[in-house]
């Protein structure tokens, strides 16, 4: 138990942060097929975190552009209680030169003398409120002026983080276009992929004999054998099943359902070849996205290297429905195409006398 327990946690993939790092999966102990879908798992996290920050860096900067009105606003206010202020310092000033009975001699009479004098106070306590009120403006001053500064700061980050989203887009491109180029133009690239894709299809076989069985009254799939219709409308076989030789590093691999490409219709859209249950949607180490349908009696059909998935687990199909369209998601050779499998009481089969 423990060995196998060891063996599985050693079947994982290196963190590949340049080119240069590739030749490190090349240890047994590293998956490759695991590598090419961390960089997958890593391109999507990238672009979710770049689409939700170009849409935070929309907010920002439109809230930045209000911050930045209420401090333009706040200090031409302020620059005008200043003004304001500084004109009535000075009216203190010059009236702090005049002597008590020049203000008299100026009233005229005692009378005129004492509203002078009320009228003063009066001006005094109007500019005590102007002065808390100047106060008040100062702080909103500050106020807006620190929003502003915290809008742009924002804006920076979210700057830096689109960038850094951007920079590692770029970065797991490279690194994946250089691992499929070597798969296909170094052999012992190609025959690692080749081991490591036989390691996925035992964890499919392993899935698959963990379904539990669906049990129907309808008609069994194999008694329609030579009636079915290619999943992909006007599809071509480019690749069949069985034993295939490269024809560059003239090895044997065994390939286990069909490669199928768009005819000259160009269509793209994938359906089920048979009415059915969906008993899997969603991503495969090895396949990409991939659907697996339950035909009932332990038959199964796959379909994989989606772009699209439109089913979902539990679904129940009718014959020819559309459930997806095919794509390149973990695909080595990172070409346009559906893998398919036929699989009869869980195991792979040769699908090319099953159609019409």
């Amino acid at each position: 138990m423990w060995s196998t327990l060891l063996i599985t946690a050693c079947l994982y993939a290196p963190p590949l942060e340049t080119v240069e790092d590739l030749p490190n999966l090349l240890g047994e102990e590293f998956d490759l097929i695991q590598a090419l879908d961390n960089l997958d798992d890593d391109r999507r996290l990238q672009e979710k975190l770049l689409a939700e920050n170009q849409t935070k860096r929309v907010e920002v900067i439109a809230r930045r552009d209000r911050a930045a009105a209420r401090y333009s606003e706040a200090k031409k206010k302020l620059q005008r209680e200043r003004n304001r202020i500084r004109r009535r310092i000075q009216v203190y000033v010059d009236l702090k030169k005049v002597r008590q009975w020049q203000l008299l001699a100026s009233a005229g009479d005692y009378a005129t003398y004492l509203r002078m004098r009320r009228a003063l106070g009066q001006l005094v306590q109007g500019d005590e409120s102007r002065i808390r009120a100047y106060h008040d403006i100062v702080k909103a001053y500050h106020t807006a002026k620190t929003g502003h500064e915290e809008e742009l700061a924002e804006l920076d980050r979210v700057e830096n983080r689109i960038s850094d989203a951007r920079t590692k887009l770029e970065r797991d491109k490279a690194i994946k276009t250089a691992l499929l180029e070597s798969v296909r133009a170094d052999k012992k690239f190609w025959q690692k992929a080749d081991r490591d894709l036989d390691r996925a299809s035992l964890r499919l076989q392993k899935r698959i004999d963990n379904f539990k069985q669906w049990k129907d009254k309808r008609l069994w799939f194999r008694d329609l054998k030579g009636q079915y219709l290619n999943p992909v409308p006007g599809g071509e076989i480019k690749q069949g099943y069985g034993k295939t030789t490269h024809p560059k590093f003239q090895t044997n691999t065994f390939h286990r359902g069909l490669r199928i490409v768009p005819g000259r219709k160009r269509i793209r859209t994938v359906r089920v070849i048979y009415w059915g249950r969906v008993v899997y949607a969603g991503w495969l180490r090895g396949y990409g996205n991939t659907i697996i349908v339950d035909h009932t009696k332990g038959d199964y059909t796959l379909y994989a290297h989606l772009a699209d998935v439109n089913v979902k687990v539990g679904d129940v199909l009718k014959s020819r429905q559309e459930i997806g369209v095919m794509g390149r998601s973990g695909a080595l050779d990172g070409e346009m195409g559906l893998y398919f499998e036929l699989r009869l009481s869980g195991k792979p089969v040769n699908p090319i006398s099953w159609f019409r």
